[in-house]
């Protein structure tokens, strides 16, 4: 059991929206990478940020998607950065589910993403 789709794109891009727009119209559970790792880790991505740093954050990141790739049936949303990993893109092309790359311009990334408190890569600076 694999996710049907894993949707991908920057922060702001919709993957979440979206996401949960075609876990509904599949019939099928929708997971967001961030939430996973939350559960997981028993903390909020920004106190993974301030307590552990980015590199302890994108290793539960990439546990959570490997996790996720190998027993989720649903749609599945992955962070802005999570692709950036080598291992992360190695284990999506290895499970062989389809991967959407959501995108969307400047001003409307901006527009979505607001001041972006509470996401420690883009607070204060959009």
């Amino acid at each position: 059991m694999s996710p049907r789709a894993v949707l991908v794109g920057l922060p702001g891009a919709g993957k979440s929206t979206t996401g949960r727009r075609l876990a509904k119209r599949l019939g099928v559970a929708f997971a967001d990478s961030d939430d996973l790792v939350e559960s997981r880790a028993g903390q909020t991505v920004s106190e993974i940020f301030a307590t552990a740093g980015e590199p302890a954050f994108r290793a539960a990141e990439r546990a959570a998607i490997v996790a996720a790739l190998g027993g989720f049936d649903g749609v599945l949303a992955l962070g802005g950065g999570a692709i950036l990993a080598d291992s992360t893109r190695a284990a999506l092309a290895e499970a062989g589910v389809p991967v959407v790359l959501l995108s969307a311009n400047v001003a409307t990334l901006a527009e979505r993403l607001g001041p972006a408190e509470d996401r420690p890569l883009l607070a204060g600076d959009v």
